[in-house]
């Protein structure tokens, strides 16, 4: 090994300190296949084991945003996904087959027999490994200093330092059990929120974060299992 090469590794490890979903934001995670030549695609979301209760509809959430979000990127194929509690294809369908979505995303022919019901060419399934996570963090020290700008008098400001992750492993089988791909996928916002010395905190708000943390997550799912094809001739 170069070194070069050395020295770059050594320092992307010592900056993971500095991201909060660590190394799968900083080392390259392995291409998805093309997906062009696969015409229905069915998508499974399955939640994180031991649920504390809180997110009872982050799957079929994050099914609906993915699906809608795929339809819009590969308007010639056949999407199959749960679009809510109540039009939810899918779900219905592994409960007339007496399987569930960790059943599909755990093993390729319960997959390949979900397809089968279906007539489809693929699933696309990911579960949760953990619930939401948020982090706040207060250092208790003036961040920023204005007293010498403007007449506004004192303008001290301590910052509020937050952050909320998401990760799913994601696999894709085909009709025949055959998985093609299987990696991770991070949903991931930061937030500073300044707020004035002699004032109380400013945070931001759980569902601030929970709605952005879905549409973080839900983008970066996409871009990794389908991505935009750059333009002809560029």
């Amino acid at each position: 090994m170069g070194k070069k090469h050395l020295v770059m590794i050594l320092t992307a490890l010592l900056m993971i300190p500095l991201f909060g979903c660590g190394l799968e934001n900083i080392l390259p995670s392995k291409e998805v296949p093309p997906l062009d030549s696969y015409s229905t695609i069915i998508l499974v979301s399955a939640g994180a084991d031991q649920r504390s209760g809180k997110y009872p509809d982050l799957p079929v959430m994050l099914s609906y945003g993915i699906g809608t979000t795929l339809e819009l990127r590969r308007e010639d194929a056949t999407w199959i996904y749960d679009k809510s509690q109540e039009v939810a294809p899918v779900s219905d369908k592994m409960k007339e087959l007496n399987i569930t979505a960790s059943d599909v995303f755990g093993d390729p022919k319960t997959a390949a027999k979900l397809t089968e019901a279906f007539q489809a060419d693929l699933v696309i399934a990911w579960k949760l490994t953990e619930e939401p996570r948020y982090t706040k963090e207060e250092s208790g020290r003036i961040t920023e200093d204005r007293t010498k700008v403007g007449r506004m008098g004192a303008a001290r400001y301590y910052t509020v330092h937050q952050s909320a992750l998401l990760k799913a492993e994601a696999k894709i089988v085909t009709k025949t059990g055959d998985m093609i791909w299987n990696g991770r996928t991070v949903g991931y916002k930061k937030y500073e929120t300044k707020y004035l010395t002699e004032a109380p905190p400013v945070y931001q708000r759980d569902e601030t974060m929970y709605s952005d943390l879905r549409k973080d997550f839900v983008q970066q799912f996409v871009d990794k299992v389908y991505p935009v094809q750059p333009a002809s001739g560029s």
